[in-house]
Parts: C-alpha cells; structure tokens; sequence
C-alpha cells in the first residue's frame, strides 16, 4: 500500500508570514496539535505545534510576531508514492503527530496523521499474528484485527480468565472491557510485569478510544481493494499491480484457474479507477448461447429479427458505456464475435443488428479466462491480434495451493462473511481444523474453500468452533491417510528472506530454552551478547513478543 491511498487531502496549513494570534486561533477553533506551514509557492518550509506555541508564550513574544520565526524548520516530508511500511517505520522511529507528504517540487500535497499510521499498524500485526497459533512460550496473549474485533486467544489466556473460546472470540474490544480489566488486576500482581503491563493497558485504552470514534467509518471505507485477501507475496503483487492498472483506461486481461477470483479483481479495478461512478457490465461469454451472444454484447434495432421488442434492445456494450464491461471466459468466444470485438477495442463503435449506423461508446474493457489464448491461437481458435488488444496489462491469479500463508486468513474473512450472511454465531475455526485445510491443495481454489466453510457453518452449534469432523469428507479421509497435524513450511520469495526466517527461528528458541537469559542464548548460539540484542532489536521479538527479552 501506498502513501497516496491514506493522506489526507484536506488539512489546515499556515502561512510563513501569519502572525501567532492567527495561529493560535487556528489551532483553538479546530482543535488541531499543529499544522504544516507553507510559502506562497505552497511549499512546505516548516511546522507549528502546541509546543511552539506554549514556548512563544513563556517568552512572551508579541502576538504580532510570524510563525516563521517560531516554527520548527527541520521538517520530515514523504511521498505519495511511498509504502506505507516504510513511513509506519518512520513513525515509531520519531513519533511525531503529522508527517507532510510533498512533490518532486517540495509542494505540499498532503498529510499523513499517526492514528492513520497506527490503524495500518493495527492490520499489518493482525496478518503476521492474528491467524497463528498463540501459545508461544506459554504466553497469555489476545490477538485483535485492525476492525477491534478479537480474533485469536491463546490457551494460556482462556485458562487465566476462566473463559471458553466462545465467550470472547469474534467480540468488539468494547465489549470485552470488564474481562480485559480482570486479566490486567490478576497479572499486575506480578510486580516484575507492571512496567511491560502499563504500556500495554494504556495502548489498549488509545485503541479503544479510537475505534469507538472511527469503527463506523472503518466499516463503510470504500477502499475496493478490500476483499482481495491475502498477505503473500504473490497477492501484494498483483494488487500492486492492478491497483497501478486501474488509473488508466488500458484494457486488462485476467488469466487464472476458476475460483482464483478474477471476477472480484475487476470489480476491484473498476472500483479504484476514475470510471468507479459509472456502470460495471458483467458478461459471461461461456454462458450465453451462441445464436444471442452478439444481440446480448450489441443490441438490436426493431425488427432485425422475429421476436425482436418493439423499439430494439441495447447490448452490454451500450449499457457499459463510460463505464467497465467485463468479459469472462473471452477464450469462448466464437471467432465471428471476436473480430466485432477487435473492431470496438479499434475503433471505439460497433453497430447492432439490424442498424445502418453505428453507435460510439467510450468503454474500458477488462477480460478474463482459464484457458491458455495463446495455444488456442496456435489450434486457430483465437484470434492473435485480439489477444494483444485485450492483454495490454496482463494479471494472473494464483491458485491457493501455491499461496497456502493465505488461507488462515481467508479462512477468518470467509467465516465471519459467511456467518454474517447466514446470521449463524460461530466461536471461529480449532486449530486442528486450521491445519486440515492447509493440508489440502483446493483445486476449487478459495471458491472451494468458502464452500467448505458454508457447509462447516451450518453443522456447527451455536457459538461453537468449526472442528475436523464438520469439514468434507475429502479433507477428513486426507488428515487420516496422511496423519497431518503440523505447521506447513513457510514459502519465501528469496534466500534473503528464509534466512531471516531461520536466523529469527534460532534466536526465539535459544532464547526460550535460556528462560529469557540473554547471556546463555547468546553462549548456546556461539554469538557475542552485544550481537544477540542486535538481532532481537531487528527483529523486534521482545515488541512481537510473547515475552520481554
């Protein structure tokens, strides 16, 4: 994700030479903490805060005097096209309030608040830890998604409260305030933890009082890139892509298995791109009999044939006009279609059967299919100068079992879609139920797996957990034959990234069999101690922590 699909473009700014009464009426009347301050080019040159301005009145400064004598000069600035990663970096680096986002120019653009920061923070944490299993080091922990929803309670945890899964799995944080205040009394009488303890709570209480005000927001944010779920490489991929795609008007081919999504991503790019106020055409070129494809996709005038209604019919071309139209299965497409087709791609017009003239649209076409176009085009059934009119921007879906980091996380959405849909309570998914579905390859791909779920939900008892034996019989005969209860191995996208994976892996263990003496760790992994802290600062594992370190 970038900078520019979070900044706000709407913010208050002061003026080099505004005076401090100015400011300081700014910031009374708007209840900011500061503002960036910009010259009459509209570049940034500065920032004034509440600290500034509590300074100038310590100095008794006249209430004449410029900001631009007062404010901070030194100023951090990003761009738009920055990933979010790097500037939630930067936050925890310096902890400022407001960082400016500018142009090549130095003109400011835009502003990125921390509560934004610490929304995004809140969801990248929930795809690292909210789909795992939570008893690492016998820790007593919670996991919330970025919605304040909790998600994952480690076993440890649900001893110490004396609760069942179902009791607070799937709640809002709101409404697991009194349970919270009871685990934070028991474990506060611990002394050594008071100091980790009272971060913690106090963090709690900011996210508690920022999801109260923003929750209602959260939920209708059209961000159309939403449902495209998943934290693997290859899904960041593609939605990068076609998140770039959908600022232009080029024509898309989506390539991929069925139930890979296809349809969900043009509905996404239709929805991002400057054509999301205007129709979405959905076609399916396999479904529609081959004597009305061309009526269906061009219309007819009256009387073009017997049947046709009085005044004619537009296609879904004409209904698309302005807008998107997206033709699935285009690799089913008669070859007397696909060279009308080639001529709309062309020439932007077609005619409807029956007319004399043609008929001009203005349409962005997204087209997608499970066949391979190109050994169609060698067997004749496809024709090749279409296949480079439709694939100027080429995507293609990956199939799950090439992706399997992604299905603990599919497997949360689809549940709470799917109960939601149904109205059906359901606690959330065992862990060894977690495990039976990774271990299976999908061919249905996440089409399978919502089905799988929809089935599961619908024999699980009320509030209850989704286990083994409500899954189908396919995966259950798969976990009998194979005996698979275990963590599946980890994909990586680079040797860089595995052996971070496995330095990481070394450290947590020998940390763990050292009860936390760092001294020991250090000495089990032939390392010096002072290059032990090193490792665990990047690797932030006393902040992911199951423990202080």
């Amino acid at each position: 994700m970038l900078v520019s699909e979070i900044m706000r473009k709407e913010f208050f700014t002061l003026k080099n030479n505004d005076r401090l009464e100015t400011a300081c009426r700014l910031m009374n009347d708007n209840r900011l903490y500061g503002a960036p301050v910009i010259d009459e080019h509209g570049k940034i040159v500065g920032i004034f805060t509440r600290p500034h301005l509590i300074r100038a009145l310590m100095e008794n400064l006249s209430p004449f005097t410029p900001v631009e004598e007062i404010m901070q000069s030194k100023v951090i600035t990003i761009k738009p096209e920055n990933e979010i990663s790097e500037t939630i970096k930067l936050f925890i680096e310096t902890g400022y309030h407001h960082y400016p986002v500018t142009d090549n120019d130095g003109v400011l653009i835009g502003l990125v608040v921390s509560s934004d920061l610490m929304q995004e923070g809140a969801s990248e944490l929930y795809k690292l830890f909210g789909n795992n299993d939570f008893d690492y080091f016998d820790a007593a922990l919670i996991g919330i998604d970025h919605k304040g929803y909790i998600r994952s309670v480690s076993e440890t945890a649900l001893d110490f409260l004396g609760l069942q899964a179902s009791q607070i799995i799937n709640k809002h944080l709101i409404e697991t305030v009194p349970i919270i205040e009871r685990f934070a009394k028991g474990i506060f009488s611990d002394a050594k933890k008071v100091k980790e303890l009272s971060t913690q709570l106090n963090l709690a209480e900011k996210r508690i009082e920022y999801y109260r005000s923003e929750l209602n927001n959260l939920l209708y944010t059209e961000n159309s890139f939403n449902e495209i779920i998943g934290i693997s490489p290859q899904i960041k991929k593609i939605r990068q892509m076609a998140i770039r795609a959908a600022k232009t008007s080029s024509t898309v081919l989506i390539r991929g298995e069925s139930g890979t999504g296809k349809e969900l991503l043009a509905h996404a790019i239709h929805n991002f791109s400057p054509r999301c106020k205007e129709p979405f055409i959905k076609v399916n070129c396999a479904a529609i009999p081959e004597n009305l494809i061309e009526s269906e996709l061009f219309g007819y005038c009256e009387g073009a044939f017997t049947g046709a209604i009085k005044g004619g019919k537009p296609g879904k071309f004409e209904l698309a006009d302005g807008g998107s139209i997206f033709l699935d299965e285009i690799g089913d497409l008669q070859p007397a279609l696909q060279a009308k087709l080639l001529r709309v791609l062309q020439e932007f017009e077609f005619e409807r059967l029956g007319a004399v003239q043609s008929t001009r649209v203005d349409v962005r076409v997204i087209a997608a299919t499970n066949r391979d176009l190109k050994e169609l085009i060698s067997l004749g059934k496809f024709r090749e100068d279409l296949f480079y009119r439709i694939s100027v921007v080429e995507l293609e879906t990956t199939p799950l079992r090439e992706r399997k980091i992604d299905i603990d996380y599919l497997t949360d959405y689809l549940i709470e879609k799917i109960s939601n849909r149904l109205k059906v309570k359901v606690a959330g998914i065992s862990n060894k139920a977690r495990i039976a579905l990774r271990s299976y390859d999908f061919p249905g791909n996440v089409r399978e797996l919502e089905n799988i779920l929809e089935r599961a939900i619908n024999f699980v008892e009320d509030e209850g957990l989704i286990e083994v034996h409500h899954l189908t019989p396919m995966i259950k005969s798969i976990m009998i034959k194979n005996d698979i209860y275990k963590e599946p191995v980890p994909h990586f996208s680079s040797l860089a990234e595995a052996v971070s994976f496995a330095e990481e892996t070394a450290i947590r263990k020998a940390l763990k069999n050292a009860n936390g003496n760092r001294t020991e760790a250090a000495k089990s992994l032939n390392i010096h101690r002072s290059l032990l802290y090193k490792k665990i600062i990047k690797y932030n594992i006393a902040e992911k922590g199951e423990r202080r370190y």
